[in-house]
């Protein structure tokens, strides 16, 4: 594969991406694009791109761009990455892939008519303790799993507002929306797809400034294709340090991480023939990382790994580790359980290989 010519879209999350790109041995970045001029310019200060511009327009029409990386808020997901597909771009898209259904199939769609490479970068799936979890199960040591949970709770409060006071998109964003990075794991390592949703939400303004009409905290049971049932509670705004956490019980055996900011790096798992069943309490670290993943910041290791899987889909190395299907069977879980909120009812989830 020739080198690859990388566009940014969206440079707030997007610039720790960019430093990867950059870095990357078989990729060029050549554009940069934000709305913010000031973000704009600092970015190209320290990446040097070919161009920058404040017009995603330009962006999908440049012909010197083979592929674009799309960090831009949650709502714009969707329609930034079917547009980009649509014109024979290749797209690495922040999660979650889209907030409505009918993003998810245009995704889905777009890529399919396009034979263009679409991946969802959600980092849960390279994260190291979910690396030990996957190592467990595909040697079968955690068997059948049957149930599973987990918790992301992350302070949102500093991004309700710009600097002038407008409210941002995320002030009013429901936290189960956000869904990819308590499933992602499970789906990625097992393959499995979530069939129905029963969500329950608390609501209420919780900090000065909150959307009194947004729940703060919502909590999902889903139910798996293979029978497994798993239980998802997110909240954006709490009195706790935030962070993660994950458990996976199997019928050979079971793992659960650390809650909170070890969450990553540690991992806690019981196997079928322990005597006696004492917990196996494991430091977990990320494979080999080339040296410049210290110049990355935020989300360093998961994003340099990303990165790399990304470039070698698009070079036909391995397939694409979270392609357009497995991003909405990832996403749709969300979406589902925003229904169920409104109607009180369980919501079937639709598998997007019958689109």
């Amino acid at each position: 594969m020739d080198t690859l010519n990388i566009g940014i879209v969206g440079l707030r999350f997007g610039r720790t991406w960019m430093n990867g790109f950059r870095h990357h041995p078989r990729c060029r970045l050549v554009g940069l694009c934000d709305l913010d001029a000031g973000a704009l310019e600092r970015a190209a200060s320290e990446a040097g791109p070919d161009r920058v511009t404040e017009r995603f327009e330009e962006m999908v029409a440049d012909p010197g761009i083979d592929a674009v990386a799309i960090f831009t808020p949650a709502p714009l997901h969707a329609e930034h990455s079917t547009a980009l597909l649509r014109v024979g771009k290749h797209v690495l898209s922040a999660v979650p892939a889209a907030v409505t259904e009918e993003g998810c199939r245009d995704i889905v769609l777009a890529a399919r008519a396009s034979g263009r490479v679409y991946m969802m970068a959600e980092n849960w799936p390279y994260e190291p303790s979910v690396l030990k979890a996957q190592a467990l199960y595909k040697a079968g040591k955690l068997g059948t799993l049957y149930y599973g949970e987990a918790e992301y709770l992350h302070h949102t409060e500093s991004l309700w507002f710009t600097p002038d006071g407008t409210p941002t998109w995320r002030r009013s964003f429901p936290p189960l929306l956000y869904p990819t990075h308590g499933l992602g794991p499970y789906l990625h390592m097992t393959g499995d797809r979530f069939t129905e949703v029963t969500a329950h939400a608390v609501s209420g303004e919780m900090a000065p400034g909150a959307d009194p009409e947004r729940s703060w905290l919502e909590l999902a049971m889903l139910r798996s294709e293979r029978g497994c049932l798993f239980k998802l509670m997110n909240s954006f705004c709490n009195v706790h340090p935030g962070g993660h956490y994950l458990s996976f019980y199997g019928d050979r055996g079971s793992f659960e991480t650390d809650r909170g900011k070890k969450a990553r790096t540690v991992a806690n798992f019981w196997l079928q023939g322990d005597t006696p069943r004492e917990m196996t309490r494991e430091a977990c670290t990320y494979p080999s990382l080339p040296d410049y993943v210290q110049d990355i910041g935020s989300h360093a290791g998961p994003a340099v790994l990303i990165i790399d899987d990304f470039v070698r889909s698009i070079a036909g190395d391995i397939p694409v580790p979270i392609g357009p299907e497995l991003s909405a069977d990832m996403t749709l879980p969300g979406i589902c359980a925003q229904a169920s909120l409104r109607t009180g009812e369980t919501v079937q989830i639709s598998d997007p290989r019958a689109w």
